[in-house]
């Protein structure tokens, strides 16, 4: 783990940890809210984790709720998770997982983090905690595009941040890939083999931390990166299936904007 990293995680999670709220009084009857901004789910998962699927489902219903301005990320990590280099059978973790997983303490699962504000917090809480964000207005929008022509070898990734302020901040860039067909355990149901993961965590573009970027005030800065596709007996990317998530955060304030694409295959 980068100590740039660690530092800019701990520095976030520092503003609000988990809480010790019982799961019965989590659930809050609140007000509609009309969004302000998109709201970063990093949903901290394993396949060997039985309460986990009850977390997807979460977040299946709140972006039934909520819409596009609601992106979830299912990060596979720790001692419930299965590596992507496993040879039995399909595996969905990455060695940067771990990293994030790790800078947030997280050590039972599923745990989320919302925005970067949020801290771990249990999934009964994150519905409550993506609403907060959501009323928050963005000091920037991010617009982001996707291609992997049929028969190209990489995804091309361009972006453009529109600050309406000087922001001093870090851009991250990842790839998601859903419908991924693979083993998970539940609770109630046992082993399913054929369970369908989406918002799969699959690679980070432009570095484990992302990059720095500095903007003017009203100046758009654009971005563009490639990532070559990953064909190996253990991790085979369905172009198709894949999107590009970035989103732009500080320490101090946790992430300012996001914005999600999928990826364009023809």
């Amino acid at each position: 783990m980068t100590r740039k990293l660690l530092s800019l995680l701990v520095a976030s999670a520092a503003l609000a940890g988990c809480s010790g709220i019982d799961s019965d009084d989590r659930y809050i009857t609140a007000e509609s809210v009309t969004p302000q901004r998109a709201v970063l789910v990093e949903d901290f998962t394993g396949q060997n984790c039985v309460n986990c699927p009850a977390a997807h489902e979460t977040i299946d219903k709140t972006i039934e709720k909520y819409g596009e301005a609601v992106i979830p990320v299912s990060i596979h990590a720790g001692s419930f998770a299965i590596e992507a280099t496993y040879t039995r059978y399909t595996g969905l973790m990455q060695p940067e997982g771990n990293t994030y997983n790790d800078a947030w303490g997280i050590d039972e699962w599923p745990k989320g983090v919302v925005n970067r504000t949020s801290g771990p917090i249990n999934y009964q809480e994150w519905e409550n905690a993506v609403r907060t964000e959501l009323a928050k207005e963005s000091p920037l929008d991010i617009e982001v595009s996707a291609d992997c022509p049929e028969g190209a070898s990489e995804v091309s990734i361009s972006i453009t941040l529109e600050p309406q302020q000087a922001l001093d901040a870090n851009l991250q860039v990842w790839i998601l890939e859903d419908g991924i067909v693979a083993r998970q355990r539940d609770i109630d149901r046992g082993l399913i083999t054929d369970y369908v993961h989406n918002h799969v965590y699959r690679a980070s573009v432009n570095g484990v931390g992302g990059e720095r970027v500095v903007l003017q005030a009203n100046i758009h800065s654009p971005y563009d990166y490639t990532i070559p596709l990953r064909a190996t007996d253990t991790e085979t990317w369905v172009p198709a299936n894949l999107s590009v998530v970035a989103f732009v955060y500080t320490p101090a304030d946790g992430v300012l904007q996001a914005a999600k694409a999928y990826v364009k295959t023809e």
